[in-house]
């Protein structure tokens, strides 16, 4: 090593040095001119980088042995991969430190250092110990090397400089990185909540969006756009026979299906529930441009999907609804799709519905009803109607079965048809359905007590009911407080509320049983292949639909299912019967089959409490 005891001569030689600063980035040269960084800073450490490169490995190990002690503090230790990754680091920063040359690969060595610290969740405090301790460690191999202290001097305040320059880098390229993480972050989290994880599309709460957005647009000039609603059809049953996998591969051909269609068209899919699209058109299409975008639609599906080595077809429905003509809201706007859709399916698996001035009277009547069952609940306006069942020998009463009415203030008596469809869509139909059974429990006790004859009275559980997770206990509940013997309810369930899920359903049948409760098998005969589980079901009585008695007097076929139900049902100890019996033919029939219990207009049609009592019970 060449001393120079002499600064001048000392500065001569450093003047020889290749430095330069070619940055062009305005930032990043203001930064240097205001840490006053020239190029007598950079030729000093271009002079002093022979000797610094000699301790490269020196200055590398002892920055990896003090940042593990460092983290060894919290518990963490870095893997192999990753001190060597650290020391690499370090040996491109001694490097670049006393290049000379600010440029380039500096800032992409400082950027290293950045991606180093953010991968290794290193704190701030972290970060600042590192700096300190790498200008300490450079300090000392610049003093074990240069021994002239106006040397070591000036060496020491250009090398402050351009540390501090380094660690400005270093720190901003970290608050970008970590800027940019966690932007990605926020925009794969806002992607997942606005597109489907299964097929890529938008979602609902985009498609609400979009919608909301058109309407604000093209309010004052009542420029159209359309909704369409798509529904595929059999969907669970494809899953159930296919299984889930090919139903979802399904699902993505049959939505780039369409996709491929609306590319001659300003519109976009979405996909909104697990069956369900949804097509914004933007497009102000008249009828003859819509009806042609669906049957093109439709036409995707004349052609089989090849899932997993089998031809699937996928079929689909579709409801449309214009903007402002079907309704000025989002809401009303998908109501009205939801409306066209329902019919739609009604026509065909693969049919378009468009939304029109009829349907818009049953959805306003549809919303009225909902509106006014929430009074009619509250204000008491219901009422128990009550028919008998009796032995079609001598007359005798066998049991009762309560119906509801709604005592409308204008309308009058409203029967079940005219708002059970709404209260089940609505949800409605648990807190009425518990009201009936509470009703007529305590009813029935109140005849008991009164001396009337000791009969069950029946009751329908809805869908709803059924799958309430809580329908023993309450049915428990009512018992206790209404003060009703087990023995003299009969709880009333359809074969398709049970289908669904039908191993919960033996579980819940059996634990009503075990309440002392008798449970009937309504509609018998109209689901799902009956005469194959009946064996199995804990219940003790069937009844026979109306279906079978319409033309019972005729049809000696029908005569014939009646009989063999029966027959079946007796050997199962199971009692029997026949509802809808409205004329003296039909009891005959009826009577011919061996069915001894019969309901039905021929001995009553449901009556108010007062009437029942007086023509039953009095």
């Amino acid at each position: 090593m060449i001393e120079f005891t002499n600064r001048e001569k000392w500065l001569k030689e450093v003047k020889t040095q290749i430095a330069d600063i070619s940055i062009s980035d305005k930032q990043t040269r203001q930064q240097i001119r205001m840490l006053r960084i020239n190029t007598l800073d950079l030729q000093i450490l271009k002079w002093m980088h022979p000797f610094i490169s000699r301790y490269c490995e020196y200055i590398a190990e002892q920055m990896s042995h003090f940042v593990s002690g460092l983290l060894k503090i919290q518990n963490i230790v870095l893997n192999k991969q990753a001190e060597e990754d650290l020391k690499q680091v370090y040996r491109g920063q001694s490097d670049t430190v006393f290049s000379g040359m600010i440029e380039q690969r500096f800032l992409m060595s400082c950027k290293e250092k950045a991606s180093f610290f953010y991968e290794h969740q290193f704190s701030l405090s972290h970060q600042v110990a590192c700096f300190f301790h790498f200008r300490k460690v450079l300090l000392d191999v610049i003093k074990h090397e240069i021994h002239q202290c106006g040397q070591v001097s000036a060496i020491t305040e250009s090398l402050e400089k351009i540390l501090s320059f380094e660690q400005q880098l270093v720190m901003d390229k970290y608050q970008q990185r970590k800027l940019a993480i966690e932007k990605k972050k926020e925009e794969t989290m806002r992607f997942k909540a606005y597109h489907d994880a299964l097929t890529g599309l938008p979602n609902i709460l985009l498609a609400e969006d979009v919608i909301a957005q058109l309407i604000s647009t093209r309010k004052e000039n009542k420029q159209n756009f359309s909704l369409l609603k798509i529904n595929v059809s059999r969907l669970k049953i494809i899953n159930e026979i296919f299984g889930r996998v090919s139903g979802d591969d399904l699902l993505i051909s049959l939505s780039k299906r369409l996709v491929d269609v609306l590319t001659h068209y300003d519109a976009k899919l979405y996909r909104i529930s697990s069956d369900e699209f949804m097509i914004i058109c933007r497009t102000c299409l008249n009828k003859s441009g819509l009806i042609h975008l669906a049957e093109t639609l439709i036409q995707t599906t004349e052609k089989p999907y090849q899932i997993d080595g089998k031809e699937i077809y996928g079929t689909f429905s579709i409801g449309i609804s214009e903007y402002p003509f079907d309704g000025e809201t989002s809401v009303q706007l998908q109501a009205s799709a939801d409306a066209a859709l329902r019919e739609a399916k009604k026509s065909s698996r693969d049919s378009y519905f468009f939304y029109n001035n009829e349907l818009h009277q049953q959805l306003l009547k549809k919303v009225s009803t909902e509106n006014e069952l929430q009074t009619a609940l509250y204000n008491d306006q219901f009422v128990l109607f009550y028919q008998p069942q009796v032995n079609a020998c001598n007359g005798e009463l066998k049991g009762v079965e309560a119906l509801i009415r709604w005592m409308h203030p204008e309308r009058g008596i409203v029967p079940p048809s005219g708002f059970i469809s709404v209260a089940e869509e609505t949800g409605m139909i648990r807190d009425i359905g518990w009201w009936v059974l509470r009703e007529a429990c305590k009813r029935m006790k109140h005849w008991h007590d009164q001396g009337a004859p000791k009969v069950p009275i029946s009751v329908n559980l809805s869908f709803n009911q059924f799958h309430d997770d809580t329908l023993v206990k309450k049915v428990c509940h009512i018992l206790e407080t209404s003060g009703l013997s087990p023995q003299y309810l009969e709880l009333e369930i359809t074969e398709s509320t049970m289908a669904e899920d039908l191993d919960r359903s033996l579980r819940i049948l059996k634990e009503i049983r075990a309440l002392g409760v008798g449970v009937s098998l309504d509609d018998f005969g109209t689901g799902y292949s009956s005469l194959s589980y009946l064996k199995s079901l804990p219940i003790n009585q069937l009844k026979i639909d109306r279906s079978f008695v319409m033309d019972i007097a005729e049809n000696n076929r029908d005569q014939a299912i009646v009989t063999a139900i029966v027959s079946m049902a007796e050997h199962l100890w199971i009692d029997v019967i026949v509802e809808g019996i409205e004329t003296k033919e039909q009891l005959k029939a009826i009577e011919s089959c061996r069915c001894q219990v019969i309901q039905g207009y021929y001995y009553s049609q449901p009556l108010a409490e007062r009437d029942f009592t007086v023509k039953y019970l009095a």
